[in-house]
């Protein structure tokens, strides 16, 4: 039951990964310049207007990077700078640009002027736990879509900084695990703790716990333990980019109290584990292996609050 249990947290954690990974913004970029560019003939002029976003940082960065995904298609396809775009709008026009209140039939005569042949523009939208990218494509000869599309995307840190909260994230949380361990003589010992962590920077927590365990499976030699310990944790992995989440190890120490028959032992308590935490804004789940002295090893699951 032990190496199923660890088989499935493994495959759980790595799925995960590769679940956010495929969902990562520079990978909708990345996919978003490859749909432009199969729309494209050789040495057609193109056209990158401002997308729509909450924060300039963030629209500066979809039009350029977009840009350079584009151009690094073997250079074929042309575009047009954004000085030459700005010179081409009246003072009038320069101010509802400036808004991000520019229509498209402005846009689109400024493209005429330019001799492109297709508009790029579009929004970053942000719905429940989520980001989009729209992507629209206008033909400046024929004044109508040939492409429109939506890419999904989770957070990241790299969004959370363009949109300027890359500061603000969850740096207490409280929780209750549910364990099996090896606390026990013979088989397995279900067990239960209290959790606490706070977050000293984006990627490091100081927390403890405090575990207790029954042996169960033994019916003449019955065993309690209580463990009192102290640790810190380091995020490695943050799929969703959001601070103190994601991948994490981490080591720990403190006591151990053994009650047997009538004797009460008293025992150091030391060793490392690793998990993953999920979170989703005030709440988190975390399924966590660890492995020390004296307990061996203790797989569970941990849920709680965040504040």
């Amino acid at each position: 039951m032990n190496k199923r249990f660890i088989l499935l947290l493994m495959s759980l954690l790595i799925g995960t990964g590769f679940l956010f990974a495929e969902k990562s913004f520079d990978n909708a970029l990345r996919l978003a310049s490859d749909d432009i560019a199969e729309k494209c003939e050789i040495n057609d002029i193109i056209v990158i207007n401002d997308f729509t976003a909450p924060s300039e940082q963030m629209t500066i960065y979809i039009r350029e990077q977009l840009g350079d995904l584009i151009y690094a298609k073997e250079g074929l396809i042309k575009i047009v700078t954004r000085d030459k775009i700005a010179q081409q709008f009246t003072e009038h026009e320069r101010y509802f640009q400036n808004s991000g209140s520019v229509d498209e039939k402005t846009v689109l005569s400024v493209a005429k002027k330019l001799g492109a042949k297709l508009v790029v523009f579009g929004s970053f939208e942000e719905l429940n736990n989520m980001y989009m990218l729209r992507v629209r494509m206008l033909s400046v000869e024929t004044d109508s879509y040939i492409f429109r599309k939506t890419y999904e995307f989770a957070r990241s840190s790299k969004t959370e900084q363009l949109l300027g909260r890359s500061n603000v994230y969850y740096k207490a949380s409280a929780g209750f695990e549910i364990e099996l361990n090896k606390n026990s003589l013979d088989y397995l010992a279900p067990g239960g703790a209290i959790c606490f962590d706070y977050a000293l920077s984006r990627k490091f927590t100081v927390g403890g716990k405090f575990f207790v365990s029954y042996d169960y499976y033994e019916n003449k030699t019955k065993m309690y333990v209580a463990e009192a310990v102290g640790g810190i944790r380091v995020y490695l992995v943050s799929p969703s980019g959001e601070p103190v989440t994601g991948f994490f190890v981490e080591g720990h120490g403190g006591v151990s109290l053994v009650f047997l028959k009538n004797d009460c032992d008293f025992s150091e308590n030391y060793g490392g584990g690793f998990g993953f935490r999920f979170g989703l804004r005030g709440v988190y789940l975390e399924p966590v292996v660890r492995i020390g002295y004296p307990y061996m090893f203790g797989a569970g699951i941990t849920a709680g609050f965040r504040f």
